[in-house]
């Protein structure tokens, strides 16, 4: 119904510093705040109202639809838009705002309610980047007997690799290596994570560089998965997962700002390849 409250921009607050010195203040930066949603929905059945039967109808569906709203939960919101794209928000549900009953809904069979939900990641999310790369001395990019394996440049832009952050705010990878690679280093304007084992053949490293996700698993690849790792679904494709983050060490993550053409920090030894996921963020839902 009217009235819905959270495709707009983020709520930000500003840091700063004052002195009595000096006519205003620094500014140090800003935080970006929870998102808050309100939904105003109109529960309706057009059942036998006047009946028995019609007062059930409206009791079942209005049930069902609350039984949706669990806070412990979360659920999608995805806004389409007319250039065929759309964009992604998950949201949790808070509270109904206290709702009050001004008429009896079973005989009616209709009532209208103000969702209000948050979301603990304020930013609309829209179709990631993905890249993928390959070392020079193992190609062509084509196996000779099948199809493409990968969709990767060349191989002499390993260590000039870039990618384009589709979003308005910086993000950060989720980065993809797979074996078999003796030696790998991943990360953004110099600031790398070297992984310190190896990847043999047949497994994929998932690397989340999200600050509280920051970890590293190791897949066994499940024959016949997609060769690309960002399109494995985790539990069909990607199975036996084995944590390896603490032997990641300190790893220090740096995002990825705005852009096209951000330049990457990449190495790799070996015939396997290193793919980057990278989540557009924006401020608004269009």
């Amino acid at each position: 119904m009217p009235g819905i409250r959270g495709l707009g921009t983020v709520t930000t607050e500003r840091h700063a510093t004052s002195s009595p010195a000096v006519a205003g203040s620094k500014h140090e930066g800003i935080s970006v705040l929870d998102r808050e949603v309100f939904w105003p929905v109109h529960i309706f059945s057009d059942g036998r109202l006047d009946e028995e039967p019609g007062s059930v109808t409206w009791m079942q569906r209005d049930r069902a639809f609350w039984q949706g709203m669990d806070p412990n939960d979360t659920g999608v919101w995805e806004v389409h838009l007319p250039d065929s794209t759309s964009r992604r928000l998950r949201i949790r549900f808070r509270d109904d705002g206290d709702h009050t009953v001004t008429y009896d809904p079973m005989k009616y069979g209709w009532q209208s309610y103000g969702l209000k939900f948050i979301a603990e990641h304020p930013f609309w999310e829209g179709v990631p980047a993905v890249r993928s790369w390959k070392n020079g001395e193992y190609l062509p990019l084509f196996d000779p007997t099948g199809p493409q394996l990968f969709n990767i440049g060349s191989g002499s832009e390993i260590s000039e690799a870039t990618i384009d952050n589709l979003g308005d705010v910086e993000s950060y990878a989720r980065w993809f290596i797979d074996g078999e690679t003796t030696e790998a280093a991943v990360g953004v304007n110099g600031l790398v994570v070297e992984v310190p084992f190896d990847v043999p053949e047949g497994k994929c490293l998932v690397i989340e560089s999200e600050p509280d996700l920051i970890g590293a698993t190791m897949y066994d690849v499940v024959p016949g998965a997609p060769s690309k790792p960002s399109e494995r679904v985790i539990g069909v494709d990607m199975v036996n997962p084995v944590d390896r983050s603490a032997d990641l060490g300190e790893a220090d993550f740096a995002p990825i700002p705005a852009g096209a053409s951000v330049p990457l920090s990449l190495s790799l030894t070996g015939t396997g390849a290193v793919e980057a996921l990278l989540p557009s963020l924006f401020r608004r839902a269009w």
